[in-house]
C-alpha cells in the first residue's frame, strides 16, 4: 500500500475480480489469460500502462480505465474511461468481452483483440519530425 495512492489498489483488486469472474463466465472468458493491473495512483508502480485492461486511481472508490496494451508489455494502453466507478467499469467491459468471445481469432489476446476489431483506437502519436516542426514554428 503506498501513501500516494488517490484509490485502494492492494486491497481493492480481489474484490473487484469477484465482480469480474461472473462476466468472464457469462462469456466463456473465464480461463482467458487476460493481464489486468491496478495502480492506486498515476504514477503506475505496478506498470499497468502496458495492461490489457488496466485500473489506475483517480479518487476513493474511482478509477480510469485504460484497454489495449499486450500482453507481452511491448504496447501501451490507451484511455477509455475517465472517473468511473466498479459498475460503471464493468458495464464498460461487458459488450467488450461479449464481442472479444464470439470474434477472437485463434490464441489473440484481448488488447490485440481490441485494436485489431478497431473497439479502441491508437492515438495518433506524432513523428519526432512532427514534434519538430511545432516546436520551431
Amino acid at each position: 500500500t503506498c501513501a500516494l495512492a488517490m484509490a485502494e489498489a492492494e486491497r481493492y483488486l480481489p474484490g473487484f475480480l469477484a465482480a469480474l469472474e461472473p462476466l468472464l463466465a457469462r462469456h466463456g472468458l473465464r480461463e482467458a489469460p487476460i493481464l489486468l493491473r491496478v495502480s492506486g495512483c498515476p504514477n503506475g508502480c505496478s506498470r499497468p500502462y502496458l495492461a490489457e485492461i488496466a485500473l489506475v486511481g483517480k479518487a476513493p472508490g474511482r478509477y480510469t480505465l485504460f484497454l489495449g496494451g499486450d500482453h507481452r508489455g511491448q504496447r501501451l494502453n490507451t484511455l477509455y474511461r475517465d472517473n468511473v466507478t466498479e459498475a460503471q467499469i464493468l458495464e464498460a467491459l461487458e459488450p467488450l468481452l461479449a464481442r472479444y468471445a464470439a470474434e477472437r481469432d485463434a490464441d489473440e489476446r484481448f488488447g490485440d483483440f481490441l485494436h485489431r476489431s478497431g473497439l479502441i483506437d491508437l492515438p495518433p502519436y506524432p513523428t519526432h519530425r512532427q514534434i519538430a516542426v511545432e516546436l520551431h514554428a
